[in-house]
């Protein structure tokens, strides 16, 4: 199946104790359904997966998955460990995800061998389709373009890469691999438009969360209005994104989320930070340009 559009990578909303905010996650699905998207991917990194447990994680995922209401979801269920990633998965796939996202395994950085190794695992012991999922700035290393050939040959659950290295260079080597059955995601929201005029299937937009700007580009782009798409892209995703990254990941993106629902009680599990006062007003002006 091809993946196309632009998917969501779900912020994990939390109360001011710090636990998971169901209530404030079926706001944020509503939203999305609203605005568009074509996808869910709750436990990815801007979920703040590690900082929850395997059982939250569980929990989670089979929420997201019972109140999709037609959403596909891209389950998240990377780990530092191949045996929690086989049973984040295994878990997934009962409670219906549609896909699942696979990254390496961190802290204990692995090279090229070892990351076969651990999708060579993880799909002998799980049957379902699965994304690559490479960002080597959190992981620590980068998967490849070998290793992707090698896994995606093995193996005919591998239905796509999601790619957030921002290196454009390696993005369009990866486009070799595009077709009827396999999809090649942006996971950096300022280069969607660039990644789309070479093929991208879409892109794992953070700013989906609480801006309808990426999707408006993308729609526009696929319906030929490619210089509209790249005024988006350039005059409302660019500069709320940089705004964003102007404090430690991903606590700028929970403060806009709240922000834009007005969910005063929102909290930042530790150890992330709230940010600064000074940095609220950059990002609420940035969400509310004159």
């Amino acid at each position: 199946m091809k993946y196309r559009g632009i998917i969501t990578p779900m912020v994990t909303p939390f109360n001011s104790d710090g636990s998971i905010d169901y209530d404030g996650t079926k706001i944020l699905i509503e939203y999305l359904k609203g605005i568009g998207v074509s996808g869910l991917f709750p436990c990815g990194s801007t979920g703040l997966f590690p900082f929850l447990s395997t059982e939250e994680r569980e929990k989670f995922v089979k929420f997201v998955i019972e109140n999709a209401d037609g959403l596909k979801v891209l389950a998240g269920i990377g780990s530092s460990s191949t045996q929690e990633a086989i049973k984040l998965g295994k878990s997934a796939m009962e409670a219906g995800a549609d896909a699942l996202v696979l990254m390496p395994t961190y802290y204990i950085t692995p090279g090229q061998p070892e990351i076969q190794k651990h999708f060579s695992e993880f799909l002998n012991n799980v049957d379902k389709e699965t994304f690559i999922y490479n960002i080597p700035q959190l992981c620590g290393v980068r998967i490849e373009i070998d290793t992707i050939r090698k896994i995606k040959e093995q193996y005919s659950q591998i239905v796509g890469v999601k790619e957030s290295s921002a290196d454009m260079r390696y993005f369009s080597r990866l486009m070799e691999f595009s077709g009827n059955d396999f999809s090649i995601l942006q996971g950096q929201d300022d280069l969607l438009v660039p990644s789309m005029s070479i093929g991208a299937d879409g892109g794992v937009c953070g700013l989906s969360n609480f801006s309808s700007a990426v999707v408006n580009a993308y729609n526009e782009y696929s319906e030929g209005s490619r210089s509209k798409a790249s005024e988006i892209q350039v005059k409302q995703v660019d500069p709320l994104l940089h705004t964003l990254l102007g404090t430690t990941f991903p606590s700028g993106y929970y403060h806009a989320f709240y922000s834009k629902f007005s969910l005063n009680q929102g909290g930042y599990r530790p150890p992330m930070l709230e940010p600064s006062e000074e940095h609220k007003k950059k990002i609420s002006a940035a969400l509310n340009p004159e």
